[in-house]
């Protein structure tokens, strides 16, 4: 293929892509096949870049075609070319694509500590999002994106709360344990009311977690009676560990405490969160929010079952 001189044309991406599928193809047609272009497109392709370039890139190699010694160097140094710009092209996409501001989440504790902060990472080492991060009570998320202190948040639902115009939808369930000293756990009949006279360990009275309990032991005709109260689940462990008490704990956040173990009792009788992640309609439909979904949705089962394997290692 002869060469023209130099037209000042700027070369492209496609036609260096062009000049390595002949390198590896040996023949216009293959090159053409391997890139899903018609043989001509290839021909002007490569026309049109020793065109830019003032030398020939191939020539005839009995029934095919080869690179010139000139067009080997081009198709070494097109790698490299090619390399940085996909790079470049990447990063502005992932710019592109980031929030106008920074995204403001609230969550349980638990939920940081098993997966959101996994998540967080991900997102700005991939996509370059900046993040404010709170530490939301169950009964307040909602209430904070609302009054759009948060963009987003991991709550418990409330059951029967109307939470429009918020949207929501669920993200996994953390059924609650009771932890008691041994020979307590032994004592049971496979009941949660065999544990009505032991001295419990609850959350603060006029808190969501306390109704939750409360509510859940009433339903099941006993009120269970406080020895000490805490909002904070792992101090509540150790509470009942001093004390020789109960306490019913999201799996979630069961920790290794000595002188306690999980018993063992079935799941209806046993209270459980629902755990969704919610925002207003507005964010949902926002490229970064989609981001953010589909991160955590792709959290394993076994992220998934942190309290359940923390369950396993007490046993």
């Amino acid at each position: 293929m002869t060469s023209r001189a130099p037209t000042g044309i700027a070369m492209n991406p496609n036609q260096l892509r062009a000049l390595r599928a002949v390198q590896e193809h040996g023949s216009v047609n293959a090159a053409a096949a391997s890139l899903r272009l018609s043989p001509s497109a290839i021909s002007q392709q490569l026309q049109t870049l020793a065109g830019t370039c003032g030398f020939a890139v191939i020539e005839r190699s009995g029934r095919g075609v080869r690179l010139t010694p000139r067009g080997l160097e081009m198709a070494e140094l097109g790698d490299e070319i090619l390399a940085r710009w996909e790079s470049a092209v990447d990063s502005l996409r992932r710019r592109a694509e980031r929030p106008a501001r920074t995204v403001r989440i609230g969550a349980l504790p638990s939920a940081y500590r098993s997966w959101l902060f996994t998540v967080v990472r991900r997102l700005r080492s991939r996509t370059g999002m900046t993040f404010e991060l709170f530490e939301t009570a169950p009964h307040e998320a909602y209430d904070q994106i609302t009054a759009e202190r948060l963009d987003l948040a991991v709550a418990v639902r409330v059951p029967g709360r109307e939470i429009s115009p918020l949207t929501s939808h669920p993200l996994y369930r953390d059924p609650f344990v009771l932890i008691a000293p041994p020979d307590l756990a032994r004592s049971t009949d496979g009941a949660l009311r065999a544990f009505e006279d032991a001295d419990w360990v609850l959350p603060g009275q006029e808190t969501f977690c306390h109704e939750v309990i409360v509510g859940h032991c009433a339903d099941l005709g006993f009120r269970p009676r406080a020895a000490a109260r805490s909002n904070d689940w792992q101090v509540m462990q150790e509470m009942a560990a001093l004390l020789q008490a109960v306490a019913l704990v999201p799996s979630s956040c069961l920790t290794s405490t000595r002188g306690l173990v999980p018993v063992s009792l079935p799941a209806t009788e046993l209270p459980v969160w629902d755990i969704e992640l919610a925002t207003r309609a507005p964010v949902a439909a926002t490229p970064w929010f989609t981001m953010i979904d589909r991160e955590m949705s792709r959290l394993s089962p076994g992220q998934r079952r942190v309290g359940r394997e923390r369950l396993a290692g007490m046993t």
